[in-house]
């Protein structure tokens, strides 16, 4: 009996160990299953995100090409003047032989109409494997960007469509051939009809663009697809969204209050020092905020107080902008803008021929270093009789005038805007637009001449453009120089507006409507109604000014702080050279303001001296009309 409870005692522990053995084994495949779960999880998981990478690559891909199609790719109206750039899924087609749908079909990429020279688009590759060493044996399914609405209505096989009407909720293919719709920015949408507003010039708008890229990528167990979509905004904006807008470096020192009323934004840093500075819109820069100097700046030195700022709105950093759509190449400068175009040159060599003002100009005026004025027409045509003494009338050449900021003479061509009779100019308004745009230059700046000041004979190499009497304007009018313009009195007023008497928020007299007018120089200067040429190289005191009050959008230079000088900053942006304190006088502006270069020719540097200037009170606000139509 014993034994056979020994051996009773040793079966069972036989089994006990079996027992714990099947359990081991058990658990070990569980182990093992659970284990190549995870690995295949995770292995799926480093593939989806290694498919999210090699897409995320190939729309960045996509879209370098589709913003440099953009970029080089230009239009013209019909009268030569220049165009929204808006391109069809036509000019965007890729190149990818197992994509499905195929990208490039039938139509195949077409030369862009009124190009000149023709020019196709490039049809963009897809990118080289060896872009994506991690995983080379991965496979694209679908490359490709095509225009769409505002809302990315696709098909079932994510084809972009359109609404037929607005609201009909009843879609049709949107044809990769023509224009898509576009969305539209702040006062350009009619609440009532949904339409856009019928204006002379297209304000806020943008384009929208579909890119989509599928990789597949193999993993252990079948393939990961990763599908990715990005939205491509094509935006147009006015250069005048803005109260202020640089494209360098903006800096804010005033001495006194200053406040403007109206959104700002740079596309370089802000650097704002002082309390004494107060905006009540938005601010944007493209860099860097500091409240504190500019590295650039080492005239200035001292305590920094806090600006004003609308409560929970500071300064808030935004792509840098593109003012007139035009991408800088290497060596460009938005100077080239305001220059004549290269003397002889082919305008079909010119890339700048399509925006120059000069050849949008409905009239050039230009001047030589013999006082010789010469006048051509947009089409090259030399006006005679009455409507070469309407614009002939208006001008006087050889007048001199001292500029302290310059420490120079300057040779002065007047226009006394009083004068142009716009009636007898059959070319003003030539494309249309309600208005029309005079260009002058005295070319010969840079070279000496001898001229005459107050009996005394003197020589400069200065030259400069003055716009006088201009309190009515004849008409919306642009006037674009590539000298430095001096503003001498109201302008834009109608008379003298009861804002000269602290009535700031009406700056035109009774009755005058402000015209949409912009002045565009190497660098603007303001001289107040009671400037008297013959005074100019005398002290401060024999230059008191007059509260003056200015309604245009401008569009001007300034000479950056460096070596020791201050550029002036935001205060500065128009240059004074008068004593504006002595009776409290002002400077009220009405419009927008652009910095868009380093000046060329009005390059004297800021000074505190106030033999050059004491500054006005000063009254900025941004003129919101400008949100609706624009100068010529």
């Amino acid at each position: 009996m014993k034994n056979k409870i020994d051996n009773s005692q040793h079966g069972s522990g036989l089994v006990v160990v079996i027992s714990v053995v099947a359990t081991l084994l058990i658990l070990l495949g569980a182990a093992l299953s659970f284990t190549g779960q995870r690995s295949r999880l995770s292995q799926r998981t480093r593939k989806t995100a290694l498919a999210m990478e090699i897409a995320d690559g190939h729309l960045e891909y996509l879209f370098t090409n589709w913003r440099n199609i953009y970029r080089k790719t230009w239009t013209t109206t019909s009268s030569g003047g220049s165009d929204d750039v808006v391109l069809a899924t036509n000019y965007f087609f890729t190149s990818c032989p197992t994509c499905s749908p195929a990208p490039v079909s039938s139509p195949t990429p077409t030369p862009v109409p009124n190009m000149n020279p023709s020019a196709t688009p490039p049809v963009i590759p897809l990118p080289a494997n060896s872009n994506f060493p991690t995983e080379p044996n991965y496979t694209v399914t679908q490359y490709r960007i095509q225009a769409i609405d505002p809302m990315i209505n696709l098909d079932a096989n994510q084809n972009a469509q359109k609404e037929i009407t607005w609201g009909s909720e009843t879609f049709t293919a949107l044809d990769p051939s023509t224009i898509p719709p576009a969305a539209y920015g702040p006062d350009l949408m009619d609440t009532t009809t949904h339409k856009k507003k019928t204006i002379t010039n297209q304000g806020q708008h943008s384009y929208f663009y579909l890119a989509a890229v599928d990789v597949t990528v193999p993993a252990l167990t079948g393939n990961v697809t990763a599908k990715v979509r990005r939205v491509f905004e094509k935006k147009f904006d006015l250069p005048w969204t803005y109260a202020m807008l640089y494209v360098d470096d903006l800096e804010f020192q005033p001495t006194t209050s200053l406040t403007i009323n109206g959104p700002i934004q740079t596309n370089g840093s802000l650097y704002i020092v002082s309390s004494n500075f107060t905006t009540t819109d938005e601010v944007g820069y493209g860099s860097d905020y500091v409240n504190g100097f500019s590295p650039n700046d080492t005239y200035h030195s001292g305590s920094v107080t806090a600006p004003n700022f609308p409560a929970g709105e500071p300064p808030s950093q935004t792509s840098p902008f593109l003012p007139f759509g035009w991408n800088l190449a290497t060596g460009e400068s938005y100077h080239d803008l305001i220059e004549r175009p290269p003397a002889g040159g082919d305008p079909s060599s010119d890339p700048m021929s399509s925006i120059r003002y000069y050849n949008q100009a409905d009239y050039r005026v230009l001047i030589n270093s013999s006082n010789t004025v010469t006048i051509t027409d947009y089409s090259g045509n030399s006006p005679t009789g009455a409507e070469d003494t309407a614009i002939r009338g208006a001008i006087a050449t050889n007048q001199v005038i001292w500029d302290s900021r310059e420490n120079a003479y300057i040779r002065v061509t007047t226009i006394d805007v009083s004068q142009v009779d716009i009636s007898k100019l059959a070319a003003w308004n030539h494309t249309g637009t309600g208005g029309g745009i005079i260009y002058v230059s005295d070319t010969s700046a840079g070279t000496s001449v001898s001229t005459t000041y107050n009996g005394n004979s003197v020589s400069t190499t200065k030259r400069a453009i003055r716009l006088k009497n201009a309190a009515t304007l004849p008409s919306n009018m642009t006037v674009v120089a590539e000298n430095p313009v001096y503003i001498q009195g109201n302008y834009n007023t109608g008379g003298n507006p009861p804002s000269n008497s602290g009535t700031y928020t009406s700056p035109t007299v009774s009755g005058y409507t402000r015209k949409d007018s912009a002045v565009v120089a190497d660098s603007i200067n303001i001289l107040s109604g009671a400037w008297a040429d013959t005074n100019s190289d005398k002290s401060i005191s024999s230059r008191v000014a007059t509260s003056t009050t200015v309604n245009a959008a401008l569009v001007t230079g300034e000479v950056p702080s460096s070596g020791g000088s201050y550029s002036g900053g935001g205060e500065n942006f128009v240059r004074f050279l008068e004593d504006w304190q002595k009776n409290s006088q002002n400077f009220t502006y009405y419009g927008s303001m652009v910095e868009l270069f380093n000046s060329e020719q009005g390059t004297g540097a800021w000074s505190a001296s106030a033999n050059v200037c004491k500054m006005p009170g000063l009254h900025w606000y941004y003129d919101t009309g400008y949100q609706d139509s624009s100068p010529p």
